[in-house]
């Protein structure tokens, strides 16, 4: 017997049993998490091996595209590439960039310039071709790499006849140093939001299969337009692209170093765009000169040279980024595309315009921003 008053708690079996698989069951949650937090930061490549390993990368604070890398425009870097004169177009994603390229390639060539490739000409310094590949490497491989058909990179981006170097970028305010060094010039360009979200969709279906592979499935197939959307509304992964690319480039508008522009502008008024950046970059068109490169800035003419925007991968494996015109079956890959403005207006669903609308509202505050965002005009 046992004492009276003496009272037994015993614990039911089945508690215990419960609980120790629930423990296990979050501690393997929690070192998985640990693990995955470690491989972001020491080692985030491993990510890129996986199918649809972007969204680990991107959950774990590595920068978005996976395939950029600012390290050429820190402290004590930004210098040892970039000097006095040179253009840095550093346009919004899918807001004219390889445009505003070629246009200036046009001018700094008066018009009468060969252009071989994008990434020859007018080399983009923040992209890495392939996964753990570093800033040093792309420097070292701009100055030295030899062509198969036995010519020099360097010849092509810094030939000594330029008047100013031509670089690609997509990085704005404060990654890029424009008030910490006034004499290298950038031509910065947005476009309404809805036409950007529009090209995006296409876009990235034209990546060749090899690329997205070799990026974790980066860029992906959107199943539908609003699957797409969401990656640019805020909280999104490309979130930057657009509202924080706009945000940060508005206070510079006046620098003198900086040549803001809007895509609509800019097609309204290709010849008047033309005059401005030659006038942005010191090169005097005569009557002819001027009217050479405004036909050659022209979208039209910019087709017939589509092939010249493929992206060959020199400093890479050496193949292109995107399908082209015939590299991927079914695939149109045309970088070139219309060029149209107001197309995004057709896409969106009412859904779909009332998201963006509330994403507009909330993230641009001040409505002379709104207004030269969505539409351009002057500021």
């Amino acid at each position: 017997g046992r004492p009276c008053g003496q009272i037994v708690i015993a614990s039911p079996p089945s508690q215990k049993s419960t609980m120790s698989p629930l423990r296990m069951f979050g501690a393997l949650v929690l070192g998985l998490a640990v693990t995955i937090g470690v491989i972001g930061k020491a080692v985030p490549e491993l990510f890129l091996k996986l199918p649809m390993g972007f969204i680990p990368w991107a959950m774990t604070g590595n920068p978005m595209p996976p395939f950029w890398d600012v390290t050429p425009f820190e402290d004590g870097e930004f210098r040892s590439w970039a000097r006095d004169g040179d253009l840095i177009v550093t346009a919004g994603t899918k807001s004219g960039t390889n445009w505003m390229l070629y246009c200036a390639h046009q001018i700094r060539s008066k018009g009468r310039g060969n252009f071989t490739d994008v990434l020859l000409d007018t080399p983009w310094v923040e992209y890495m071709p392939l996964p753990g590949q570093r800033w040093s490497d792309i420097k070292e491989k701009m100055n030295s790499t030899i062509l198969p058909d036995g010519s020099n990179v360097k010849d092509y981006w810094d030939h000594p006849s330029f008047p100013f170097r031509i670089f690609k970028s997509h990085v704005a305010p404060p990654v890029a140093p424009v008030t910490k060094h006034k004499k290298v010039k950038y031509l910065a360009m947005s476009r309404n939001g809805m036409d950007v979200v529009r090209s995006f969709y296409p876009f990235f279906a034209a990546h060749r299969p090899e690329f997205k592979a070799r990026w974790g499935g980066f860029p992906p197939t959107y199943s539908d337009p609003m699957a797409c959307l969401k990656d640019f509304l805020p909280g999104g992964t490309l979130e930057a692209l657009y509202f924080g690319y706009v945000k940060a480039w508005w206070p510079h508008r006046h620098d003198p170093n900086v040549l803001l522009l809007h895509y609509s502008d800019a097609k309204a008024d290709l010849a008047g765009t033309v005059t401005k950046l030659a006038e942005f970059v010191g090169v005097d068109l005569d009557a002819a000169e001027h009217a050479e490169v405004t036909r050659k800035c022209d979208f039209e003419h910019m087709k017939t040279i589509a092939d010249k925007f493929d992206y060959v991968q020199w400093a890479g494996a050496g193949d292109k980024m995107l399908c082209g015109k015939d590299g991927c079956p079914g695939v149109d890959g045309l970088l070139i595309r219309s060029g149209q403005n107001g197309e995004g207006a057709a896409f969106f669903s009412d859904e779909m315009k009332r998201l963006w609308e509330a994403a507009v509202q909330s993230e641009l505050k001040d409505p002379d921003l709104r207004r030269w965002a969505a539409e351009g005009g002057g500021y």
